[in-house]
């Protein structure tokens, strides 16, 4: 069917473009977050489970995004970095959020939904910042 081609990565990426892709991916993931923190229900968990997979447009289009602003020289270096910015996130995120859940389970176990939309609020400044222009400027040491 055509409508499925449509949410791969590639696909979507290339009618949306990278930064409108970022946005879309970005704005399901807020969403399906938003409706799980005020859920009453817990299926609505697995309900939310293909609008979290939509989301996921939006991280290649920003690992696109990010490796337009080096040459190609260093390339490898910018792959490392978010490697270890992905490494740090997979050892200290769940210690975070496992901490902030701790807390609010008694009050309000939606809040660490809204703890985590509002750390990718943090995050948007910078990712809107990202410039479409590849990187183009010859090496000062030239």
């Amino acid at each position: 069917m055509p409508w499925r081609r449509l949410f791969l990565t590639g696909p979507a990426v290339a009618w949306l473009g990278e930064r409108w892709a970022l946005v879309v991916g970005m704005a399901f993931e807020t969403g399906a977050m938003l409706t799980l923190a005020f859920a009453g229900q817990g299926w609505l968990l697995f309900a939310m489970a293909p609008i979290f997979a939509l989301g996921g447009i939006g991280m290649p289009a920003l690992q696109s995004l990010t490796t337009q602003q080096v040459d190609s020289d260093r390339q490898g270096q910018l792959q490392g970095v978010l490697a270890s910015i992905v490494s740090l996130a997979s050892v200290f995120g769940p210690l975070l959020f496992s901490a902030i859940y701790a807390s609010v389970r008694h009050d309000w176990p939606g809040m660490i939904w809204i703890v985590a939309i509002c750390i990718y609020c943090l995050a948007l400044p910078l990712m809107v910042g990202i410039r479409r222009a590849p990187a183009a400027a010859k090496n000062p040491a030239e």
